[in-house]
């Protein structure tokens, strides 16, 4: 795979971030949002499992 190699400018003004709602945040909310990424991921790795589960009884085994 071929290395590309980017610049970022810290000070332009393309960020994808609220500074503001950023800077209001408090302890709580953070942790907050710690949980629901969490339970986020868990979610998503449940519906990955299932899926490749699912995928790979369908698949005809080789060999047997």
């Amino acid at each position: 795979m071929k290395t590309v190699r980017v610049t970022i400018d810290a000070n332009s003004n393309g960020g994808r971030i609220d500074p503001a709602r950023v800077d209001a945040s408090t302890e709580h909310d953070i942790a907050r949002q710690m949980v629901e990424d969490e339970t986020e991921a868990l979610l998503d790795a449940a519906k990955f499992a299932r899926r490749a589960s699912r995928s790979s009884e369908q698949s005809p085994r080789s060999g047997t």
